[in-house]
């Protein structure tokens, strides 16, 4: 009984390690001491703090619960549209629910050899530059001078992206789709934060953004490429539950970049339950929402977008919907790409290609439903509401069967 009392002190302090406190969680479902417990140091912990100094709040946290608390963007007219009413009553989800893979290829058979060279030099590059921004570095605890003497000796990866997309990827073919979500999902805001330390001018916080956007950038590739890292890619294809808040705990007030625009993430109060089942099932949703992200990230009015999920709003599917305020210009021209526009030359090749990689991921992860009957079942669209631009797209739910499993939290280094 003491073990648990001090557990739930523990928990409360946020000093519990994760694999227990993932226990603790779930003990509290089931066991009335655990949460008396839990009550217990809660009023501990505020009875403590009435007996520290008062200090004022830092600038950081004040913007933080001041952001936090702003009213949270009305969706309604978006969900009550007539496109998601169409949705909500044609949805269905797959016999068989895809978990992730279909879209891999071999790095070999991209068939050109600068470009499968780079992309194997990028990722040997992002696996050392994980470990220097990994929750034990010297980067973590604010000191910059190891990962910026790395970045001084390693190739930009801005230039990199850039002179690899310059090359032929002809095609709609898997291995040409691979490369390029590799390349223009979650790399480019990679490569604008490592600059930023570069250049000097990082904080902390960049380089926590650093290790999010470098962890999933890994996961994409090794999804993208069967043959880049085996080892790990079949750590990734183990059944494990993946939450909502893992998203939303990346996401949340972050900054986002695609190439040389940046601007600030807002995201609602994501549901609480799983979103998908494998590592690689994560990081193929990953690059669908970066993907969104990257195309609203340079056409947005006030330099803001938001994230949201629903999950009751589509029977049986999450819906997961990007918005920002955008000139009637912008809003065309990502209109145009769900519209089939951008393949007679009208949109920039970077736009189309982001659209073509959620297209395709969506139409394995809707299996179900083809190309054809994508406007019927817009699983994947683009409407307007008064002065912004909604992108969304629809994602199977997992089964009813795994409602009460844990959500994956695991390691954060992996």
């Amino acid at each position: 009984m003491d073990k648990l009392r001090q557990q739930a002190l523990d928990y409360s302090l946020g000093i519990l390690p994760k694999e227990e406190a993932i226990l603790f969680e779930a003990s509290l479902d089931v066991d009335d001491d655990a949460r008396k417990f839990l009550i217990e140091a809660g009023e501990d912990c505020a009875n403590l703090s009435l007996l520290a100094s008062p200090s004022e709040a830092s600038v950081e946290l004040r913007h933080r619960v001041m952001e936090n608390s702003a009213p949270k963007k009305d969706f309604n007219p978006f969900l009550e549209s007539d496109v998601i009413n169409r949705l909500r009553y044609n949805y269905t989800t797959p016999n068989n629910r895809y978990t992730g893979g279909g879209g891999s290829a071999k790095l070999s058979e991209i068939g050109v050899s600068a470009v499968e060279d780079r992309l194997e030099e990028i990722y040997l590059d992002l696996l050392a530059l994980f470990v220097l921004v990994g929750g034990n570095s010297a980067a973590a605890e604010g000191d910059f001078g190891e990962l910026k003497s790395w970045i001084g000796q390693t190739n930009p990866l801005g230039l990199g992206i850039s002179e690899t997309l310059a090359l032929p990827l002809p095609g709609e073919a898997a291995p040409a789709q691979s490369a390029r979500r590799s390349l223009l999902a979650a790399l480019p805001s990679l490569a604008f934060f490592v600059e930023r330390v570069g250049d000097g001018s990082a904080t902390l916080a960049d380089v926590r953004r650093i290790f999010y956007l470098c962890r999933d950038q890994l996961k994409i590739m090794r999804a993208s490429f069967s043959d880049l890292d085996p080892a790990k890619l079949a750590d990734d294809e183990e059944l494990r539950l993946h939450g909502a808040g893992l998203l939303r705990s990346k996401w949340w007030g972050a900054e986002h970049a695609y190439f040389s625009t940046n601007g600030k993430v807002r995201c609602g109060h994501f549901f609480e339950g799983p979103v998908t089942e494998r590592c690689v099932e994560f990081a193929e949703y990953d690059s669908n929402i970066y993907c969104l992200a990257n195309l609203l990230a340079t056409k947005s009015g006030n330099g803001e977008f938001h994230l949201e999920l629903f999950k009751d709003a589509i029977p049986s599917g999450v819906l997961a919907v990007a918005m920002a305020e955008t000139s009637l210009e912008n809003h065309v021209k990502l209109e145009n790409l769900a519209l089939g526009v951008g393949n007679n030359g009208h949109s920039p090749a970077n736009d189309l290609a982001l659209w073509k990689l959620v297209e395709s991921s969506l139409l394995r992860g809707n299996h179900e439903i083809s190309a054809e009957a994508i406007k019927d079942v817009p699983v994947l669209g683009c409407s307007r509401f008064e002065d912004s631009t909604y992108l969304w797209f629809t994602w199977p739910s997992i089964p009813n069967s795994h409602e009460g499993a844990l959500a994956f939290t695991g390691n954060p280094e992996q």
